[in-house]
């Protein structure tokens, strides 16, 4: 099989680097979203029928090819100006698809394997018979129920021609009722066909790969234990992998062709054993081929045993202590910036000494921590047996121009040059770097709809709450309020008194005023009758927006970031100069570490809460629904 059409090129120069003097540990720093795609006009199948390529979320269910549910857990943006590759099936089917899609296919009803849509042309060339499974019936309604439905059509409507069912006309509704019942019907000429030999449902073969025009294209990951789904109204099984299934399938061989003693094991490593299962068990069950195994996966241990008697498993890295055994061959270790650094020197690194073993190590910057280091080590003047490769998102040539521009857009500069460009940024220094007194101070203009945004800190000394409004597409903070030894009560005085309207009935309203406070309140009781902060809010007559629980601090100060300065260069956040208490936290506001941990004796983190509040309530969400924060995405 081809590398160099299953790998893009970013990571075919990682893989072709391999088993080097100079490469025995790999280091490779990459930017977010990799993947392989499907037309985004093409359909997927759901419970209740069926959605486009285009429209699947994360969290979405569809089925995989035994007709269980799965999830998706991934996906990317729409992708422009890939090399396109049309499949056409021998039931009449036809996907379009990127050509490094993947495919679990048979050849020559012999061999199993996965294999990339550019790799499948060339064996058709070659005169070989390719045949993708059809899917188990998928549990739309019930199965008995569908396969009545079935018999029933096939009573009225068809006729038997040379121990054929044909029926007059192409009915695509009965290809989709077949093939959820575990059926494939071809569509030949003006008929629709059903092969009545039983064994002639169990595949579909692959008549023709062509090339087409360009589509847009989009890829999803799902958390079936094949790392497969069902696409197409046929249900046709598809499939996805990446860089470091094929590494581990390299170790294999070299294993054997080296004679390594069977001791010597092959590891897959991610942070924690759920997040390794997820990931990589279901694709190492379709990277290895069948024919190498000398028994069933374990699903208990997640390991496979080969016919050479070495053993290949997927670990989780959070308690290595346990994994201490006799050696390793090679290991791959995944989100390596997200791992304890004390995995490798004192449980891997070890081991792979008995064998003197290779190892690579994947991941996305997260500061300068221990991943950082392994990447010094690979650069000129390092270590002689490292190697260090980078690789923006954009280099690994998965991701639109217009998905980049999103991205750019809704995040802050630091946050972006980090997630995309793979850039070691230290977050150490100043909390709201994106906060500037020469670009962010404006005097504030008036307001478009008068309304009044206030974030709150429930904080008891002081309590804090910064005052905002919209004008155009920007907001502006125009006001603060700082309270020492206060409660809720009293906050809600000074609220009515300064920003309050008076009623013609001589009443004071807050309707106007909408408040974002500290989820926190929830459960804080700060009068002395037993009510929360929250519901004092809201007794009070103001509009309360309020979050189920604390985002995490580090997706706070994202947004904060970005709205004072997104990596475009946009700002969408600006503090009138009467602000001055808020101005000076803004600024001094720092890190006591790498960006883990707020420095918060100096009293600068109460009124920057207050507002982030507000801000990450506002910059997550888009006419009144939840977005996801744009920091943490699959690669």
């Amino acid at each position: 099989m081809s590398l160099t059409r299953r790998l893009t090129p970013a990571q075919h120069q990682i893989y072709s680097a391999g088993w080097q003097p100079d490469a025995r540990f790999r280091v490779a720093v990459c930017g977010r979203r990799f993947g392989k795609a499907l037309d985004v006009e093409t359909l997927i199948p759901i419970p209740g029928g069926f959605r486009r390529m285009a429209e699947i979320e994360v969290g979405d269910v569809l089925f995989d090819e035994t007709g269980a549910l799965c999830r998706v857990t991934a996906v990317t943006g729409v992708m422009l100006d890939r090399p396109c590759r049309e499949v056409a099936f021998s039931d009449g089917s036809r996907i379009v698809c990127d050509v490094d899609h993947l495919w679990p296919v048979t050849i020559n009803n012999a061999v199993t394997r996965v294999a990339e849509t550019g790799d499948i042309a060339d064996m058709l060339d070659r005169g070989a018979y390719c045949a993708v499974a059809t899917a188990a019936p998928v549990m739309r309604r019930s199965l008995k129920g569908r396969q009545r439905e079935l018999r029933k059509v096939i009573c009225r409507d068809g006729r038997f021609v040379d121990g054929r069912i044909v029926l007059d006309g192409r009915r695509q509704d009965l290809v989709t009722l077949a093939a959820s019942c575990g059926v494939v019907v071809m569509l030949k000429g003006d008929d629709s066909i059903i092969d009545t030999d039983p064994d002639a449902h169990l595949s579909r073969r692959v008549v023709s790969v062509t090339t087409v025009v360009s589509r847009a294209v989009r890829c999803l990951q799902v958390d079936s234990p094949s790392s497969q789904y069902l696409c197409g109204e046929q249900f046709i099984p598809t499939h996805n992998t990446f860089l470091i299934g094929e590494e581990l399938r390299r170790a294999v061989r070299l294993a054997v062709a080296h004679r390594v003693p069977t001791e010597n094991e092959i590891w897959y490593g991610a942070p924690n054993f759920l997040q390794a299962r997820r990931v990589m068990w279901g694709r190492l069950k379709t990277v290895l081929p069948r024919e190498w195994m000398a028994a069933k996966p374990s699903e208990l241990t997640c390991s496979i045993t080969l016919v050479s008697g070495h053993r290949v498993r997927v670990v989780g890295l959070d308690a290595h202590d346990s994994l201490r055994g006799a050696g390793l061959w090679f290991f791959a270790g995944d989100e390596w910036a997200d791992t304890r650094p004390e995995a490798w020197s004192e449980t891997i690194r070890p081991m792979l000494s008995t064998s003197e073993g290779h190892a690579l190590f994947v991941g996305t910057p997260k500061g300068h921590n221990h991943f950082h280091e392994f990447y010094r080590r690979g650069l000129d003047g390092g270590r002689d047996d490292h190697r260090s490769f980078r690789f923006t998102t954009e280099e690994g040539g998965q991701v639109s121009a217009r998905e980049l521009a999103d991205a750019r857009e809704l995040l802050d500069a630091r946050t972006y040059r980090q997630e995309y460009e793979a850039s070691f940024e230290s977050f150490a220094g100043r909390v709201l770097y994106g906060f500037s007194r020469e670009h962010s101070v404006r005097p504030a203009p008036r307001a478009d709809d008068g309304r009044i945004h206030v974030g709150m800190d429930f904080n008891v000394n002081p309590m804090t709450a910064t005052i905002w409004q919209q004008a155009g597409t920007a907001l502006w903070q125009t006001g603060e309020i700082v309270l020492g030894t206060s409660n809720t009560d009293e906050m809600v005085s000074v609220l009515r008194s300064r920003h309050g309207r008076l009623r013609h009935d001589g009443v004071v309203s807050v309707e106007h005023i909408s408040v974002y406070p500290d989820p926190a309140g929830q459960q804080r009781r700060s009068s002395a009758f037993g009510r929360t902060d929250i519901s004092i809010l809201r007794e009070a007559g103001f509009k309360v927006c309020a979050m189920s629980s604390h985002p995490s601090l580090r997706d706070r100060v994202n947004v904060m970031n970005r709205l004072f300065e997104a990596a475009d260069g946009t700002r969408s956040a600006f503090v009138d100069p009467s602000c001055v208490k808020s101005i000076d936290a803004y600024t001094k506001l720092a890190y006591v570490d790498d960006g883990n941990q707020i420095d918060k004796s100096s009293g600068h983190d109460h009124l920057a809460d207050a507002s982030g509040y507000f801000l990450y309530w506002w910059g997550t969400r888009r006419d009144g629904q939840a977005l996801a924060v744009p920091t943490f995405m699959g690669r």
